[in-house]
């Protein structure tokens, strides 16, 4: 794969996410089909705790954990970076949490594809400090 499929992948990626903070019906099986059957999946609160997720239902589950974690989110893309088989998504997510407190919190998301454009490697980077951090009103 060229570094411009993956890049508009990466693109798709950052909308299918979009669809997922808005709730949007269908958003979380489109997203999981973006995943590859033995797809992992992990991200900073996973790691401290030593998980990964796998496959389809691990992709789900981390979909629905992540949509559960927020009472409103907004995620902004403010670059995204690609190589022949992998893409760098860096971003700003703002909104509630699930009990209705303000956030905001940087990350980075690393996504590893396959030759059919489906992610077999999931990463997300972020400092887990900052989901404990209130944000002023």
């Amino acid at each position: 794969m060229d570094t411009e499929r993956t890049l508009e992948l990466a693109r798709e990626f950052a909308e299918a996410l979009h669809a997922v903070d808005g709730r949007e019906e269908g958003a979380i099986e489109r997203m999981v089909a973006r995943f590859a059957p033995e797809a992992r999946l992990t991200n900073a609160a996973l790691k401290l705790a030593h998980e990964e997720r796998t496959g389809s239902v691990g992709a789900r589950a981390f979909w629905e954990q992540y949509q559960s974690s927020f009472r409103e989110a907004h995620t902004e893309f403010f670059e995204l970076t690609s190589s022949e088989r992998a893409a760098g998504l860096f971003w700003t997510t703002h909104g509630t949490d699930a009990t209705g407190e303000p956030l905001s919190y940087d990350g980075v998301t690393l996504l590893v594809l396959d030759q059919q454009g489906l992610i077999t490697l999931f990463r997300g980077y972020y400092d887990t400090r900052e989901l404990t951090k209130r944000v002023s009103r």
